[in-house]
């Protein structure tokens, strides 16, 4: 008697393992699913502020170009009256935000927007790409922004 209820015991106690270790794996699944979930949905949120800001830029630069020429509304004055934080460095405007996407000094920046002017044959060329400091200046987003300069009479 005392045999038989030894045996029965052991045997619920190896049901009860295996279940904690079919318990456990499923809980690290569920884990792993959620933490890739997380990371895709910082993605995301990234990209699509990303698209949102260098297509701000896209039009401050396209109106730029509409209005008279003054030292304010031509480049990079277009864009360093709107970002009053943003650092100008030759042809380059460079547009720095935290984590956030707030704009920000350079040393609190997590993501980096960058917009290069370049000429080419009566076309004015931009190249406005957004960059993830945090991950080893990985890009983002790029958006290439081609504009014809009028006449000025």
């Amino acid at each position: 008697m005392n045999r038989s209820s030894n045996s029965h015991s052991s045997l619920f106690l190896m049901e009860m393992m295996i279940a904690i270790m079919l318990f456990s794996l499923a809980s690290a699944v569920c884990l792993r699913m959620f933490a890739t979930c997380h990371q895709i949905g910082e993605d995301t949120r990234d990209l699509n502020m990303a698209v949102y800001q260098a297509g701000n830029a896209a039009e401050l630069l396209r109106n730029s170009l509409k209005s008279n020429e003054t030292e304010s509304t031509s480049f990079p004055g277009c864009l360093l009256a709107e970002y009053p934080q943003a650092a100008a460095a030759g042809s380059d405007v460079f547009v720095y935000y935290d984590a956030d996407w707030k704009l920000c000094q350079k040393r609190n920046g997590a993501h980096c927007m960058e917009i290069v002017q370049t000429q080419e044959e009566g076309l004015t060329l931009y190249d406005i790409q957004v960059r993830n400091l945090d991950s080893g200046e990985q890009d983002v987003y790029s958006l290439a922004l081609k504009l014809h300069q009028p006449q000025r009479p």
